[in-house]
């Protein structure tokens, strides 16, 4: 398994892997032996890296190393990211309710670019 924490940890603006270590509770020296691969990490530590580092668990254990993905490679905006947290977290009826808005929000979208008119314009209209 190849572990990209250190990549990961930098890339969302960690330099200093004790600080990091200190963000997610854990002691230095267990996260550095995690980084350098001398200790692996229970299912839970990983997902509170990944929470912390706003990557997914597999991610952190380099699963797409191995299998790339499939999409376009796209990553997730940090607006975006909140959006899907906020889904995970409603209840059945909130998804069905988010689920129904983010279609129609983006129907209408899609038809006020077919007519060639931008949003702004469009308020100043209705």
């Amino acid at each position: 398994m190849n572990v990209q924490l250190m990549r990961l940890r930098k890339a969302a603006g960690y330099s200093n892997r004790d600080d990091f270590a200190k963000k997610i509770g854990v002691n230095k020296y267990t996260y550095r032996s995690w980084e350098s691969g001398a200790a692996m990490m229970s299912a839970e530590q990983v997902w509170n890296c990944a929470v912390a580092l706003g990557c997914t668990p597999n991610d952190i254990l380099g699963w797409y190393e191995d299998h790339p993905r499939e999409d376009s490679g796209e990553r997730l905006t940090s607006e975006e990211r909140e959006i899907v947290g906020c889904y995970r977290e409603s209840t059945p009826q909130w998804r069905q309710n988010i689920a129904m808005t983010a279609r129609a929000a983006a129907g209408e979208s899609k038809e006020t670019a077919k007519r060639g008119v931008s949003s702004t314009e469009e308020r100043k209209v209705g």
